[in-house]
């Protein structure tokens, strides 16, 4: 499956989308601001995957760039049902395509800082994206302080007149890394090790022109199974679908 792509089906009507932050002060948890975020929209099923799948493992190691791995779900007829794919994640990469103009969706595509999309092999024209943005004035600028106390995550992002295209706030479960014996379809015999995976989203508020302020249960949090979250601020473009990335904050070893 050479780039495999699929045709745009229509904008959903629900968002789910991720965020962005800054001050991190945790306990036994591990936090950090990265500089970029990079999703990779990525498949089990998908022959032209694993080379994404092997920079999102040295992305992952890099704290100034959180990649996250969304697993989509419409190669799962060719043999293999992806063991991480949703259908809400293949419905995150077609909104996606509608607010970028493109007619098509495929795997591995990769979105930087939500702006703009490069096939997910091409790790050259990846790094350049976040190396301009980060440099432009298409960085993540809105500053989110995060706080892990024994009882609690505390998130604190200050409002702005400036900020525009209605700012929303998200927290995104993820797993860094799970092992997968691939049995059937494409990459059938192949053992794939993915990292920061996504397996959950929640969105937490709207930010306008005044601060917004959310405190979560740490016991809740670590119920859900989840050994790491990203916390995304992201506008939302005037049809709906997802814009950029402006903020974003990270919290490893949840589990701790």
């Amino acid at each position: 499956m050479k780039n495999s792509v699929i045709k745009v089906l229509g904008l959903a009507a629900i968002m789910m989308m991720p965020l962005g932050g800054h001050m991190m002060n945790v306990a036994k948890a591990d936090g950090y601001t990265p500089k970029a975020v990079v999703e990779m929209f990525t498949s089990q099923g998908c022959s032209s995957c694993p080379p994404a799948d092997k920079i999102m493992a040295g992305y992952a190691s890099n704290k100034d760039i959180l990649s996250l791995s969304w697993h989509v779900d419409y190669w799962n007829y060719l043999g293999w049902k992806d063991t991480f794919s949703k259908a809400q994640f293949t419905d995150r990469q077609r909104r996606y395509a509608t607010g970028l103009k493109e007619r098509q969706i495929y795997t591995p595509q990769a979105i930087v800082n939500g702006r703009d999309h490069t096939v997910g092999s091409r790790k050259g024209k990846i790094d350049g994206m976040m190396k301009g943005f980060s440099s432009g004035s298409k960085g993540l600028s809105v500053p989110i302080s995060v706080k892990v106390t024994k009882d609690q995550m505390q998130i604190r992002v200050a409002g702005s007149a400036s900020l525009k295209n209605h700012p929303t706030l998200y927290m995104v479960y993820y797993n860094r890394s799970e092992k997968v014996k691939i049995e059937r379809g494409e990459n059938r015999g192949k053992t794939i090790v993915y990292h920061n995976i996504v397996r959950e989203t929640q969105m937490l508020g709207m930010l306008k022109a005044g601060a917004i302020s959310v405190d979560l249960p740490l016991s809740e949090i670590k119920r859900a199974g989840y050994d790491s979250c990203a916390i995304l601020l992201q506008e939302t473009n005037a049809d709906g679908s997802p814009g950029a990335i402006i903020g974003a904050s990270v919290v490893d070893n949840l589990g701790a």
